[in-house]
């Protein structure tokens, strides 16, 4: 099981908050490309499909809320990326 495997099954199986850091580079992963918008809002837009996952990035905290977690995790489910 390679790192990004055990990544993916840790965000798949996450039930609280989850650390930013981690959610960029499985995004990254899954071939998605970071754009910053205003303030801390961020754009992961996929290279090929060019499908837009809007998040802010946490402050003064480091990880994401469980709601973002999960509507994430099920976007990235219906896209059958995860």
């Amino acid at each position: 099981m390679t790192r990004f495997d055990t990544l993916k099954s840790e965000f798949k199986s996450c039930k609280g908050p989850f650390p930013y850091s981690k959610l960029v580079r499985l995004l990254e992963g899954l071939g998605y490309e970071v754009k910053n918008g205003q303030g801390s809002a961020r754009k992961f837009v996929h290279k090929e499909s060019q499908k837009v996952i809007i998040a802010h990035e946490p402050h003064p905290g480091k990880e994401i809320k469980f709601y973002l977690v999960k509507q994430i995790r099920e976007f990235l489910v219906d896209r059958k990326e995860l």
